[in-house]
């Protein structure tokens, strides 16, 4: 009789949890295919935004280089370029601006002479300079760092104050990003202005220092000496680096006497072999 009780209730309590347990398979199956739906809405959203946006930079690519062509070979002026019905319509848009700069940008380092001073023209008439100036102001790292490299590559010189003083920028890209800025607006010597600064000169901002000085065929500073005399052994690494790419050979003295001086293993090293090529390129010449 006690038993049939016990089962009695277990069968009770069976039918009332039977239709909680429904309800909550139920519950579990639409979440996960709710959450399945939404996710696959959300990556269709994104795949159509940026099909729609990479069909509007192809069509703006197209706007933008037809009204450059007939500014660069019609003998137009930047004005009568400007008044093109598609630019005037497309211009207020932050992505027609973007590709703008980056067209101009991309043209610039195919043409050099006249047609490279006509899109360093454009950039500052048609006021897209502006944009890349607002750049420099942003929160974020990236967008300064795009502004600094607009700004250089079209050699806009009245945005140099505003250029150096991101130097102070926490990010190491920026910093190097200006460097090597104001090593293209006005030569090597700009980093002389940093030589009692607190200012690190790593291995990879160096590099690319020189990469920079490479592929722009900067020409060497007049005041190697002075970069020796720095107390920034950073610079001073730098400057020995310079000498030996420039193939210097005047400094011999200078080096040898930093290298019993200075403590920085890498210096030191540095300073080995610039001398013993040094010492080869002075046999080679003699003899």
């Amino acid at each position: 009789m006690l038993l049939s009780s016990k089962v009695g209730r277990a069968s009770a309590m069976g039918d009332v949890l039977s239709p909680f347990m429904e309800q909550l398979v139920l519950f579990v199956i639409f979440a996960v295919f709710g959450t399945a739906l939404l996710f696959f809405l959300l990556t269709l959203y994104k795949k159509l935004r940026r099909l729609k946006r990479n069909k509007k930079k192809t069509l703006y690519q197209i706007s933008v280089e037809n009204v450059l062509f007939k500014y660069l070979f019609e003998d137009l002026s930047v004005q009568q370029a400007l008044e093109n019905p598609d630019y005037l319509q497309m211009q207020a848009d932050p992505l027609f601006k973007r590709v703008a700069i980056k067209t101009i940008i991309s043209l610039h380092k195919n043409y050099s002479g006249t047609y490279s001073r006509k899109l360093e023209l454009f950039f500052e008439e048609s006021r897209l300079v502006n944009y890349s100036i607002g750049k420099l102001e942003s929160s974020r790292w990236p967008y300064i760092v795009e502004g600094i490299r607009d700004l250089s590559t079209l050699n806009h010189k009245p945005s140099y104050s505003r250029i150096a003083s991101r130097i102070i920028h926490p990010h190491d890209l920026v910093k190097t990003e200006v460097l090597i800025a104001l090593i293209k607006m006005r030569g090597i010597e700009e980093i002389m202005k940093f030589q009692n600064t607190g200012l690190q000169l790593n291995d990879w901002i160096q590099s690319s220092i020189l990469y920079t000085i490479k592929k722009h065929k900067i020409p060497p500073p007049a005041n190697f000496g002075l970069m020796l005399k720095s107390r920034n052994e950073t610079l001073i690494l730098l400057a020995v680096r310079l000498i030996s790419y420039y193939g210097t050979t005047e400094f011999e003295t200078e080096l040898m006497e930093i290298s019993r001086q200075c403590k920085s293993l890498k210096l030191k090293t540095e300073i080995s072999g610039l001398l013993s090529k040094t010492e080869t390129i002075i046999q080679d010449d003699g003899q």
